[in-house]
């Protein structure tokens, strides 16, 4: 992977040498336009870095307690998966700056070896968004988003964190951007010994340490007020070692390397824009069963797309917009039980906007994609908001979705079957916004129903991957938000509830890790000496087996954290976090209890 950083470096400065020769107005550029644009007819989760912070330790943390998503973790910063609306790890799609970035392999992001602290924010989409994202966007897809500024000189974000179980979390992101360039470079890195123990439940965390650490780069460089050149670039590794139930179990360890780069140009007039990107992925996997050999499996994949968003706006309030896509998957193992498999994709999406006066607004959009030797759906999407009256507004979203098949399903040797269908979905949901003063509540009913689901199943003397059973889902998710301002000090209050019934349509029982309630909430209180947040997550009971079997199932828990900032000086603050202060004993996957109450202590400096 050396050459594809030396690549990056080269792009990186080339695009940052450039210097300034007129004055511009001040703008943040955003990577991912298509997300903008969803926000209309679906909710947007969106989270700070100063909320990020709260939960600094890895992003399952972020996610289980400020979204609704639930998280499956086998035990803290292990290998963790996350379900929404009831979906699987598969159909959750995980977007860098609007690039997919989940395994060509396995079709999921491991959640925790993503990185956390890279990020200027991280917004969560329920819902389907297969029409813009493609494979994999069904139950709802998170975004992992760098921003670029302009005019705003030299700054910079430092933070480093030490606490339990000898766990140290730390970043470092500096920028210098003018009218004409700006420049970011970020990095971050985190290690735990990670041996906390359970005594309630008579557990040891044996053998789970882990490491993640990763580098970015980012620059752009802006012509006029309509066109702009920017770059972005990730190099990451992480390490993971397997916990163990006994000291004398052979102890296992997993390896990642990743790098992304992407080369973005953004164009813009009065009657027409166009958004084209280019992007170069690359992944690499290895498995140690034994930490103290060498590796006894691996694999790694290439991924090159090419993304075009083209926007004419000649009519009034009148949008049409053609989405174009090209990628080539390529991949290779070692002693995987895996060929070298190659693919091409391409996508043409068209889609239309219309806003009705001041009070609606529609859009509805087509998509085909071409999949080398697969068929695919005909993918459609229907999106509209009414603003009912001042204080309410109804969306609508109606969205058929896909997944097509991993590398591991159709090549996997043996066992792979290359004769599989992807999945599809159909979903609807309807949201209804109360807004009065600085409160919001938002009230998402949502059905959603999946098709030709692929499911590894044993065979004569082989586990085999087939089409099989349907699945339904449909429950609501309710969000509260509140803000207010008290003299100089401010009060946040966010929450999310979410009712979540989940089954199997042949079997007519539930589906695994899918509680049917789950709630999440954090209120901060910020004065001018420092801040003050308490975080809670209550989470029902969670089956972990097909047959909804009590004995096996996870208790309903609830989880409080709670931290405070202390305002040292303009630029320094200190900061003090507690997890799980009442000692609840917990479990996120089955055989895997959380660690009990546990601290951290922290340094940021901004400049």
């Amino acid at each position: 992977m050396k050459h594809t950083y030396f690549l990056a470096l080269l792009f990186s400065a080339f695009t940052t040498v450039l210097h300034a020769q007129e004055t511009l107005i001040d703008t943040v550029y955003i990577s991912d336009i298509r997300l903008k644009d969803a926000e209309k007819s679906q909710k947007i989760i969106r989270i700070s870095k100063d909320e990020l912070l709260n939960n600094p330790v890895n992003l399952s943390e972020v996610l289980r307690f400020q979204t609704p998503f639930y998280i499956r973790e086998n035990g803290r910063g292990m290998a963790a998966s996350p379900s929404f609306r009831g979906t699987t790890a598969q159909q959750t799609a995980f977007l860098w700056n609007g690039i997919p970035v989940n395994s060509l392999f396995l079709g999921q992001a491991d959640v925790n070896n993503i990185g956390l602290l890279n990020y200027d924010h991280i917004d969560v989409k329920p819902g389907g968004g297969s029409i813009s994202y493609g494979s994999g966007a069904v139950g709802g897809s998170v975004h992992l988003n760098n921003s670029l500024s302009f005019n705003k000189g030299f700054n910079g974000d430092l933070f480093a964190e030490y606490g339990s179980f000898e766990t140290l979390n730390s970043s470092v992101k500096l920028n210098y951007n003018t009218d004409k360039v700006s420049f970011q470079l970020n990095t971050a890195y985190t290690e735990s010994e990670n041996d906390y123990d359970v005594p309630a439940l008579q557990y040891v965390n044996r053998n789970g340490k882990y490491r993640q650490q990763s580098f970015g780069l980012s620059s752009g460089y802006r012509f006029n007020t309509g066109d702009v050149l920017y770059f972005h670039s990730q190099m990451s590794d992480g390490l993971q070692y397997f916990p163990v139930f006994f000291e004398e179990d052979t102890k296992t360890k997993y390896i990642t390397q990743g790098f992304r780069s992407l080369l973005h140009w953004d164009h813009q007039n009065q009657h027409f824009s166009n958004h084209l990107k280019l992007a170069f992925l690359e992944e690499q996997f290895r498995h140690f069963a034994d930490i103290e050999k060498t590796e006894s499996t691996g694999s790694g994949g290439q991924l090159f797309m090419v993304k075009n968003d083209a926007s004419w706006t000649r009519i009034k309030n009148l949008v049409l917009i053609l989405q174009t896509e090209f990628q080539h998957q390529k991949a290779e193992g070692f002693q995987s039980g895996k060929s070298n498999p190659k693919r091409n994709l391409g996508a043409a999406a068209l889609v239309v906007k219309k806003q009705w006066g001041k009070s609606i607004y529609t859009e509805g959009a087509l998509r085909k994609d071409f999949i080398e030797n697969m068929n695919s759906p005909l993918l459609f999407s229907f999106g509209s908001q009414i603003k009912a009256a001042p204080f309410y507004t109804i969306k609508l979203n109606i969205s058929k979705n896909f997944r097509i098949p991993t590398f591991n399903d159709l090549y996997w040797e043996p066992g792979g079957n290359p004769d599989l269908k992807p999945e599809h979905s159909v979903q609807i949901e309807l949201g209804n916004e109360f807004q009065y003063k600085n409160f919001t509540l938002e009230i998402v009913p949502y059905y959603l129903r999946v098709s030709d689901m692929i499911q590894w199943m044993p065979g004569n003397t082989i586990w085999t991957p087939f089409n099989t059973n349907e699945a339904e889902s449909y429950g609501a998710e309710v969000y509260g938000d509140f803000f207010a301002k008290i003299g100089n000090h401010q009060l946040k209050l966010k929450s999310a509830y979410t009712y979540t019934l989940s089954k199997d349509l042949e079997t007519q029982k539930s589906l695994m890790y899918v509680p049917r309630h789950k709630f999440s909430g954090t209120a901060s209180f910020m004065t001018k000496f420092g801040s003050i947040f308490i975080q809670g997550m209550f989470t029902g009971l969670t089956f972990t087996s097909t047959d909804e079997n009590r004995r096996t199932a996870l208790n309903p828990s609830t989880v409080i954290n709670a931290g405070v900032q202390i305002t040292l000086s303009p630029h320094l603050q200190l900061g003090i976090r507690a997890n799980n202060i009442f000692n609840e004993v917990y479990q996120t996957s089955q055989h895997y209890p959380m660690p009990f109450r546990n601290f951290g202590i922290s340094l940021r400096s901004k400049f």
